[in-house]
């Protein structure tokens, strides 16, 4: 099995129908999205209103008001992204979906999140 995250990205969104490289461009257009592009790690996410969470998904916008980060994409060394989290600005909560977008939304306290 191939470990390197930006072929696990590719994969999940081959999988999922959808097109990583549009995505990647909607986020970078985003002046306060994150990108990590490496083979330990592929991160995409950006600040949200946790409550909004119809808004979570457009990458190219960020709220004045956030209160979480939103993490779009997420493979590889979660340790690594725990200790990247650091160098964020720090909000209330960390948002997120599981597996192909038709899980429930989750929140979770981001010092929980970080190391």
């Amino acid at each position: 099995m191939n470990t390197d995250a930006r072929i696990v990205a590719m994969r999940y969104y081959r999988q999922a129908g959808r097109s990583l490289q549009d995505e990647l461009m909607d986020l970078a257009a985003n002046p306060l999205g994150v990108i990590v592009y490496s083979p330990s790690l592929v991160v995409m996410m950006k600040p949200v209103a946790s409550r909004r969470m119809g808004e979570w998904e457009k990458l190219t916008e960020s709220p004045a008001d956030a209160d979480g980060w939103y993490v779009h994409l997420l493979a590889g060394d979660l340790q690594q992204a725990r200790r990247m989290a650091h160098l964020l600005p720090e909000y209330r909560w960390l948002c997120f979906q599981r597996g192909m977008r038709h899980a429930r939304p989750h929140r979770l306290n981001w010092h929980r999140v970080r190391l």
